[in-house]
């Protein structure tokens, strides 16, 4: 009977260990595909966060617009800016790819990555700077599970480095690899080689291709009808002086007669207008003029200025912000200085700089140039400069703030899953 006992027991203790096994084995297997699916997830979403991040202007379309756009390049304005603004810069080979990976994503279609593969289900804006995305994904066992990728982005560039260059041009043929650049870069145009940029920290800024647009200049005829008459140089008593006789032309600014044009925040601004005056031989701007101040000089034509300066006179910041150069027209621009902090807008021209000082070898730039072109050889400009950032977006005139298409900065989280393993 004992035996008996003995042998029932041992049976029923050998069943209770075999589907323990069996549940453990279960629960691994379990643990094994959630696993497994977890890390196609996490692929996915890195996946597509390089995407965003690289194209962030997807987030301004649904996904059926993907497609459609892609697939018909021309069929509106919409659909040629979509298509320009992905495309821009990228080699066809490069181009194809990525024109694929997103009909890919578009199209709910499956996308390899290690571990399995995963497609985009779902593209929605939930919120004004937010969108929910749900991916498929399939491990190497084809077991499948739901996850949703929350998406979060901000226009909120205002706090970030203005670049230091931004050129529009065409064409940009050497000395681009010799000037020094402590800052970022941006290039309109493809043909300008972003790759020879000479960065003085290598790991800490880049130079890269933009479809951004800068934003409009001021309207100058607003501008000439509330500047008063001897805000303009030459004035009509100066144009008949350099008719009759060839003086050194020589500025300080503001003078003391001088008044405030306009109000920017709680700085006092200095206007003035330089129409076609080809040569000067000093221009000292002095932004601590009355308290902090900022200056700011529209130009119309040639501009040939040997010496200018932009200082302060007492402690209060003497900020590159506070002296603006907005130049109008197509034309050229030769600036030369041994140390200069300026926000230089001047989108259609040819600009120079060099240094001015016999004893300093670079000619040492701070604060943001915009510009059609940089000369680095000739008498205007060469290519002993160093360019410094120093600006920020929220730093700017507000009308030099408004970005198209907008930078987002995106955060990109996995939640989750939301449909168990099967």
């Amino acid at each position: 009977m004992v035996m008996i006992l003995g042998t029932v027991g041992t049976v029923a203790t050998a069943a209770l260990l075999a589907r323990s096994s069996n549940l453990s084995n279960n629960i691994e297997t379990s643990i094994t595909i959630g696993q497994q699916n977890l890390s196609v997830a996490e692929t996915a979403k890195v996946n597509l966060q390089a995407l965003l991040i690289e194209h962030n202007q997807l987030l301004e379309y649904n996904l059926d617009d993907w497609g459609k756009y892609l697939q018909s390049p021309n069929s509106s304005e919409k659909s040629r800016e979509f298509n320009h603004n992905l495309r821009l810069c990228e080699k066809e080979g490069n181009w194809k790819k990525t024109k694929q990976h997103i009909l890919d994503l578009a199209e709910h279609n499956t996308i390899d990555v290690p571990m399995g593969k995963f497609s985009l289900l779902d593209f929605q804006q939930v919120g004004k700077n937010q969108i929910l995305a749900t991916i498929k994904t399939q491990n190497a066992q084809e077991n499948q599970a739901q996850y949703e990728i929350n998406i979060s982005f901000s226009d909120n560039y205002l706090s970030k480095p203005v670049p230091v260059l931004w050129l529009t041009g065409k064409e940009q043929i050497g000395g681009i690899e010799n000037v020094q650049v402590n800052g970022n870069v941006w290039a309109n145009n493809c043909s300008f080689p972003v790759e020879k940029v000479n960065f003085m920290e290598v790991d800490a800024h880049q130079a890269k291709y933009t479809g951004i647009k800068m934003p409009d200049l001021p309207d100058l005829e607003g501008i000439k009808e509330r500047l008063p008459e001897h805000h303009y140089f030459p004035s009509i008593a100066e144009e008949e002086a350099t008719q009759t006789q060839e003086d050194n032309i020589s500025l300080k600014l503001p003078r003391l007669e001088d008044k405030p044009t306009k109000k920017e925040g709680e700085k006092n601004v200095y206007e003035y207008l330089i129409n076609n005056m080809e040569k000067i031989d000093s221009l000292i701007i002095n932004s601590d003029f009355q308290s902090e101040s900022m200056i700011i000089l529209y130009v119309l034509g040639d501009i040939n200025i040997s010496e200018i300066v932009h200082k302060c006179e007492s402690s209060n910041p003497c900020s590159p912000e506070n002296l603006i150069i907005i130049a109008y027209e197509e034309a050229k621009m030769c600036l030369g200085f041994d140390n200069l902090g300026a926000f230089i807008i001047a989108p259609h021209y040819e600009l120079g700089l060099k240094t001015n000082n016999p004893n300093q070898e670079y000619a040492k730039f701070t604060g943001s140039i915009w510009t059609d072109k940089l000369l680095t050889t000739g008498d205007c400009g060469n290519d002993k400069v160093e360019f410094h950032e120093a600006l920020k977006w929220a730093n700017l005139p507000d009308e030099f703030q408004t970005l198209s298409p907008i930078p987002k900065l995106i955060q990109v989280n996995l939640k989750e899953s939301i449909k168990p393993d099967a």
